[in-house]
Formats: structure tokens, sequence, C-alpha cells
């Protein structure tokens, strides 16, 4: 009896085994890309949700700037999450013939985006296997449901976390209680805090604050205003030309709004 049952469970192992084996080799197939683009190739690229302003982006160099519908620059992170569109694994091929555009949510689509020249345009999520439909081309596709923030209609989250723009030469800073020059005796340290500076996330200014204490940075080619909108639990700063505000941690705050205390000479004693 015990040797039948531990027959039995052998024989249940074999089949757990042969179906982790079956279902991870079904995991592991791909289908053909969903473009025929490759993600080194792509230079520009747009967001388009019904009723609000487009977003475009557009890769200078080997950096990509947004150009609507703010000009800033943009997070590496985030912009990956569109580049990889152009190379995401289809699971399934559908003729549009053969299915209601409307009730697969492609007529009209939710939103568009185009990676140059070619439109993804985004439908539903089907139920059981939670795949998205994109139409592109002539052809509909069942894909892997892509989780970027970066296509959300918000353009906030595409936004560099970095407050001062890669490259940027810092010359003046003023905020409350605080005007230095970059060549002021002691501020190397704030200014490299500064230069530094990354938030880590952005809101919308729809969801934030925007009034407060007002923070000017003085570029060498610019000049960017900001607002310290909150202090406590984090420290966030409103940039009012970007309409976003960045979150940032509240160990921030003394690193970019205070200078250093200056070093005592070794042996003097703390005044009293």
């Amino acid at each position: 009896m015990r040797r039948a049952r531990f027959n039995a469970a052998l024989a249940a192992v074999a089949v757990g085994l042969a179906a982790a084996v079956f279902f991870a080799q079904e995991k592991q197939e791909k289908g053909p890309p969903l473009t025929a683009l490759g993600a080194n190739g792509i230079t520009r690229i747009a967001v388009e949700h019904p009723g609000a302003p487009a977003i475009r982006l557009e890769k200078k160099g080997e950096r990509w700037q947004m150009t609507a519908p703010v000009n800033a620059g943009v997070d590496a992170y985030e912009i990956n999450g569109l580049l990889g569109l152009a190379e995401l694994p289809t699971k399934e091929k559908i003729e549009p013939a053969q299915v209601s555009l409307k009730a697969l949510e492609l007529d009209p689509p939710n939103y568009r985006v185009m990676l140059n020249d070619t439109a993804l345009e985004f439908g539903g999520v089907e139920p059981l296997k939670y795949s998205r439909y994109i139409k592109t081309g002539a052809a509909i596709y069942l894909v892997d449901d892509p989780p970027s923030a970066a296509l959300d209609r918000d353009y906030a989250d595409l936004v560099s976390k970095s407050v001062i723009p890669e490259g940027s030469e810092i010359v003046r800073i003023e905020a409350p209680k605080l005007a230095v020059e970059k060549d002021t005796k002691d501020a190397a340290g704030l200014l490299a805090s500064w230069k530094n500076a990354k938030s880590m996330w952005n809101e919308s200014a729809a969801k934030a604050r925007q009034k407060g204490d007002a923070v000017t940075v003085t570029l060498k080619d610019r000049v960017l205003k900001l607002v310290i909108v909150e202090r406590e639990p984090q420290l966030k700063l409103h940039a009012p030309e970007l309409g976003i505000t960045y979150v940032m941690s509240k160990a921030l705050e003394n690193e970019l709004l205070k200078l250093p205390e200056p070093a005592k000479p070794a042996g003097q004693k703390p005044a009293r």
C-alpha cells in the first residue's frame, strides 16, 4: 500500500515537472516583433490621447528631448519603455475583417503612439490573458500589456528626474535666506548638490500645490524658477515652466537650501 502511494506520488511529481517544462517552453515562445523598427532607429515619438495635448519627443544626438507640450529633458528609464514597443513580441495576429474593431476598443482606439511614422493604435485588454490589442498597419496583434507609465496622457513621468538639465553650469542660486554665486567660498558643495539633485518621482501640476517660497537657479544659458511647495514629509519643488513638481527626499532639504557649516580649525573648541 505504501509502495503504491509512493509510486503515485512519484507519478504526480513527474506530471508536475512535465507540465512545468511544457508551460516554460510555451512562455519562452515568442512571436514576431510588433514592428519592423529597431529601437536604435527611432528618432521621433508621439503619444496622442483624445482630449489631451500630444506628447512629442525627439532624439537629439544621444539624448531625448520633449518638444511638446513643454520643452524638457526626458527620463532615460521611461523613454526605454516607449522604445521597447517597437520590438514587443506579439502573441497572436488578428485580421480586422474577422472582428469588431469597436468591441476591441479600436474604433476609435483608446490612444495612439507614433514611432517615427509607424502608428500603434491601442485598444482594450483581452480579459483571460490580460493582453493588449494593438493595431498597426492592416493587422491587429495581441501583446503583453505594456506597463510603462510613459504611455499615460500625463507627461510628468516622462520629464527627466534631474532638476538641473544635464550638462548645465550653475552661476547663482537664490533661495530663502540664501544667495550664492558659483565662486562664493564654501559654495562648491551646495552647487554640486543642486547639480546632482533628482526627484523620486514627478507630479503633474494638477495634483500639486503651486504656492510657496521662491527659488531661482541661474544657469549659464537660462534661469530656472522653482517654488518650494512642501517641506514635509518630502521636499517638493514646483517648476512652473514645465508644469510639474519634483517630489524629493526630505534629506535633500539641507543639502539644497542651506550652506554647509564652515569647517572649524583643528583643536578649536565649539562656541558656548
